[in-house]
């Protein structure tokens, strides 16, 4: 039996065997990790060209049409580096872009709505459209460095309450004198808020000032106060028709989010 055992240990097959198994295990070891495959296919390097074609005037080149493929395969190399780094989760642009994207491919093709339907999207949704309170008022605006502003305001009053022509007694104000139903969120955007607060509270048909704004100095008269209203179906039905087909979007968008929500566990912390 001892001599079996000293001739296999012997045998050059033995050895050329072991050293094999060795061989390949170094190898094993140390060989570097399988790349991650880039498949470019012709469809795609096709479409590439087809796209170039349509916005330059002569076709394109064999030397061009490499320089295409080229161009995306770099472009893929660094989306998925992109995707290795984080850059999708970090960056807010990419982030922002990839969710935008991804919404728009569970859009729906929303169907055209019949009169009928956006009728009853109009009164179900009557509180949407409804406008903000509003006031009309009337203005005699100065700038701050205005060498015209009134040395005795309450004079000045008396002479407003007495003209027919108020625009003449003030500067020129680039956003007119005369504003029409305007909401309060407007007149604070374009004035400031104490501005509009202080319009909202003034009495009707009365010149009032000086008042101060961001802008200047004012004088301001309010000649309406408007409660809210809602516009008749015929006048925003162009707006209920886009509103409409956007509501259906998101709700046909939202169902498909709560199928992919239910692949994940979600904690909350």
């Amino acid at each position: 039996m001892k001599w079996i055992f000293l001739t296999v240990v012997k045998s050059p097959a033995v050895h050329f065997a072991v050293l094999g198994i060795i061989v390949s295990g170094l190898y094993t070891s140390l060989k570097p990790p399988d790349r991650e495959i880039i498949h470019v296919t012709t469809q795609t390097i096709d479409a590439l060209v087809q796209q170039r074609e349509s916005i330059v005037p002569n076709l394109v080149t064999p030397e061009e049409r490499q320089l295409l493929t080229q161009a995306h395969i770099e472009d893929e190399v660094l989306l998925r580096e992109a995707y290795k780094r984080g850059f999708d989760k970090s960056n807010y642009r990419v982030r922002k872009q990839l969710l935008n994207l991804m919404r728009t491919s569970l859009s729906d093709v929303i169907p055209e709505p019949s009169s009928a339907q956006l009728r009853a999207f109009y009164h179900e949704h009557q509180a949407r459209y409804r406008t903000s309170p509003s006031r009309s008022f009337d203005q005699v605006f100065f700038a701050f460095n205005s060498t015209e502003q009134p040395q005795d305001p309450a004079q000045f009053l008396k002479q407003l309450q007495r003209a027919t022509g108020f625009a003449s007694l003030g500067v020129y104000s680039p956003l007119g004198n005369t504003f029409s139903k305007v909401p309060f969120e407007f007149t604070a955007g374009t004035f400031g808020k104490p501005f509009a607060r202080t319009v909202s509270e003034l009495s009707l048909h009365t010149w009032h000032g000086p008042i101060e704004s961001f802008r200047g100095i004012h004088y301001v008269r309010v000649t309406a106060a408007h409660d809210s209203e809602l516009p008749p179906f015929e006048q925003i039905a162009s707006a209920l028709r886009t509103e409409y087909v956007l509501q259906k979007n998101r709700e046909s968008q939202q169902q498909k989010i709560d199928g992919l929500m239910k692949h994940y566990k979600i904690v909350v912390e």
